[in-house]
């Protein structure tokens, strides 16, 4: 019980930051507010949204982030971004989603506070019901948001155990 305990605090600490991080991105890039409707575990193989953008961790710390997105909500952030909304999915909303991706990413690894963390590049995936699948190891956790328009998920997915928290 007490192992299960742990890991359940250590999920928290880690995920916490990517909840925050995820609401002060929005808000600050895009000026959209976005809640946290639903926090939940997952297998790590369910279908996604349209548009994901996937950044990895290494170091003392080693997983993966996936901020899913609709197309829909895709283009409005694109919109947003460069001040006129996109007709199809192209290289500058492929770009915008990667750097969604980074900079959740990055704003989380700066509020867990945790020396020797680092970041790898965004990649993103694009394509109806596309998966990205976790290391088999990783606890994986989808943060279910709500943005203006649309739904969107972050989910993290990271080796429980790694760190002394």
């Amino acid at each position: 019980m007490a192992a299960t305990t742990a890991k359940h605090i250590e999920s928290e600490k880690l995920v916490r930051p990517f909840i925050e991080s995820t609401t002060a991105v929005f808000s600050m890039m895009l000026g959209w507010d976005v809640t946290l409707d639903e926090a939940c575990r997952s297998n790590g193989f369910q279908s996604k949204y349209d548009v994901s953008g996937i950044i990895g961790f290494s170091g003392k710390l080693r997983g993966t982030v996936v901020i899913s997105i609709d197309q829909e909500v895709a283009f409005a952030a694109a919109e947003s971004f460069l001040g006129q909304r996109p007709t199809q999915l192209n290289a500058d909303v492929i770009d915008m989603v990667g750097e969604l991706a980074n900079m959740v990413g990055g704003n989380a690894k700066e509020r867990m506070n945790i020396v020797g963390i680092e970041l790898g590049l965004p990649t993103v995936v694009a394509g109806k019901g596309h998966m990205v699948c976790f290391d088999p190891g990783a606890q994986v956790e989808i943060l279910a948001f709500t943005s203006p328009w649309g739904p969107l998920t972050v989910e993290v997915g990271i080796r429980p155990g790694q760190l002394k928290l």
